[in-house]
């Protein structure tokens, strides 16, 4: 099994992520946390980047109300944080919380495709609450079936823009700028 820190080390560098994708600012330089986002094929990373909060924020801001909305209500209403949180603090590897999708349960073995978000402080520290997570992509398509097509553009101009490579369709969903 992996690591918490080979499932969120960067998989083009073998080590950790050093920059934003966004600004370009070394990640220990701005003095903010930040998040890492990996989505998978089956065990394949399929994108990964990180973001510093100061620019999910400015991304955050760009999707419609109506689409923040629609993913806030799934997240409160679709998980049970409060168990989540308790099964979450009885492991004693943070590797652990990858194992299962924190809405349905279904194990990551059987996904056809996931997505995994953590936090780091400015220090560069794993910090644990929510996150780390592990969403099955039929549950991020529950969670993008409600998104606005404004939304859905901003996301797509989001992977033009920093990725080469990627497609440019819905299977490239951008849940973890949520």
């Amino acid at each position: 099994m992996r690591s918490i820190s080979q499932w969120l080390r960067c998989e083009e560098s073998g080590g950790p992520f050093t920059h934003c994708v966004r600004c370009r600012l070394p990640l220990r330089e701005i003095a903010a946390p930040w998040l890492v986002n990996k989505d998978f094929h089956r065990e394949e990373c399929v994108l990964e980047y990180a973001i510093c909060q100061p620019c999910r924020d400015v991304m955050a801001e760009q999707f419609s109300e109506e689409s923040k909305e629609s993913v806030r209500h799934f997240l409160e209403k679709e998980i049970n944080w409060e168990e989540r949180q308790g099964e979450f603090m009885q492991m004693r590897d943070e590797a652990e919380r990858l194992a299962a999708c924190i809405s349905c349960r279904k194990e990551r073995g059987d996904c056809e495709g996931f997505s995994i978000s953590s936090l780091f402080d400015s220090d560069g520290n794993l910090v644990t609450g929510p996150l780390p997570l592990m969403i099955c992509k039929g549950c991020v398509a529950r969670i993008m079936a409600g998104v606005s097509a404004e939304s859905r553009a901003v996301w797509r101009q989001f992977v033009a823009e920093h990725f080469e490579g990627p497609p440019d369709d819905d299977d490239m969903d951008g849940f973890g700028l949520f």
